[in-house]
């Protein structure tokens, strides 16, 4: 089955870049996209842009902030990351 669907060229053409840099085709990205607001139940359009590192921009700012100051952590892997934060909550 076959569906098409209207961008605007810009749109299109960012989308297209994401898609390549995730490992996607174009359609393979729209597939992903799709199933997972129908798993979840919908999408967020309200949710923040993300800075080239990720994050949102809040975030980021406050990383640098506490690198700056030095209070700046270091961690050996995600996992050990994730978990600190676990606990700190």
């Amino acid at each position: 089955m076959s569906t098409t669907i209207r961008l605007e060229d810009k749109t299109k053409r960012e989308a297209q870049k994401l898609a390549k840099n995730l490992g996607l085709s174009f359609s393979g990205f729209i597939n992903a996209l799709v199933k997972k607001a129908v798993r979840e139940g919908g999408v967020d359009l309200r949710a923040p842009k993300l800075t080239v590192n990720g994050f949102t921009p809040e975030f980021e700012e406050s990383v640098f902030r506490a690198e700056k100051e030095g209070g700046a952590m270091s961690f050996g892997s995600i996992e050990e990351m994730i978990e600190y934060a676990k606990n700190e909550n």
